[in-house]
């Protein structure tokens, strides 16, 4: 049996489909599983065992129908039995019905209900998600005989994501950083969107600096660099930008602990079984399991207002970040760490 997954975007997105490929190839191991996704995403996915083949696609090419047609013509000489859509887009629409036909199945997932979608971005509700993102993937699978289950769950697994670094390039970048020998947190203070940004990274980072003997390591895109400022004894490493997903996952994975927002670096944390802090305001945590290592940091005065954050706040959740104060975290993280002074 040849299946295709499609997911292009965005990094999280991406990653929390491993649930579904792990679960495809247990129950169908001599199954051959490819997976399209931007080139941009492909880390997220990139050396999973159970993919045959990763197609990348260029997004800059993602409205050139003549670059779409190559590409479904490319694919079709592939004579997939199933095609499962997990983005449910124009785009992934587009080709999962261009494969259709007699021999290939096209099988998409359940995204949340419609009119809900309207309201929310109109600002005229709250946000409650109906399910989990992995849950909702599964919606897809019924016709394999494959369906949710919460075993990970009740384990405290939560999404049992599954993010595969290279070997040798750990080893690399243990060595480069000390990391074995380097008692230290990783701070993430990016995401996608200006709303799911905690704005206070720079200053937790001095608390850290002054009541541990930790050091401190910074990770995002280069939009990120310089949010937290650099201490004059080099306690801090800013590697935003620097460094990419795969690299930024053995950072994490060492690490003492975590502290990130709603945003690729969680997801990878989380994977990579790091305990992690994790900021949430406009969007729903409950759209995620959460493993018994990771904690969340929350408003509880701002409830979910956003399917995926925004680049301002409306004026009635202005103070949704803000109110979450450094003291309480530091105070969260601390009980954890185990070494406050």
């Amino acid at each position: 049996m040849k299946i295709l997954i499609i997911r292009f975007s965005s990094f999280g997105d991406v990653l929390l489909t491993t649930p579904v490929i792990r679960k495809i190839k247990e129950k169908y191991p001599d199954s051959e599983i490819d997976f399209i996704v931007y080139e941009s995403f492909s880390e997220a996915i990139s050396l999973n065992p159970y993919i045959r083949k990763l197609i990348l696609f260029n997004r800059k090419k993602s409205r050139d129908r003549k670059y779409i047609n190559e590409v479904i013509g490319n694919l079709k000489k592939e004579k997939y039995d199933f095609v499962v859509d997990l983005h449910s887009k124009l785009l992934s629409r587009v080709i999962g019905k261009s494969l259709s036909d007699s021999r290939t199945e096209y099988l998409r997932y359940k995204k949340r209900k419609w009119w809900k979608t309207l309201l929310v971005k109109a600002k005229l509700i709250t946000y409650n998600a109906d399910c989990t993102i992995v849950e909702s993937y599964f919606t897809a699978l019924k016709k394999l005989n494959l369906y949710f289950d919460r075993s990970n769950i009740d384990s405290g697994k939560g999404d049992a994501l599954e993010f595969y670094i290279d070997k040798v390039k750990e080893e690399e970048i243990v060595k480069k950083y000390n990391l074995k020998n380097t008692d230290y947190f990783v701070l993430a203070p990016g995401a996608s969107k200006f709303t799911k940004k905690w704005p206070f990274y720079d200053e937790l980072s001095k608390k850290i600096l002054q009541n541990t003997d930790s050091k401190i390591f910074v990770i995002g895109g280069k939009e990120d660099f310089g949010n937290v400022k650099i201490d004059k004894d080099g306690k801090i490493t800013d590697l935003c930008g620097k460094i990419s997903f795969k690299e930024s996952g053995v950072i994490l994975k060492y690490s003492r602990i975590a502290v990130v927002n709603d945003s690729g670096p969680f997801h990878i944390a989380r994977a990579v079984g790091t305990e992690t802090f994790v900021f949430f305001g406009p969007t729903d945590p409950k759209l995620f399991s959460f493993e018994n290592r990771t904690h969340l940091l929350t408003n509880p005065d701002c409830p979910p207002h956003s399917l995926y954050g925004d680049d301002k706040f409306p004026k009635k959740y202005e103070d949704c970040m803000k109110n979450i104060s450094v003291d309480y975290v530091f105070d969260k993280i601390m009980e954890k760490y185990g070494k406050k002074k």
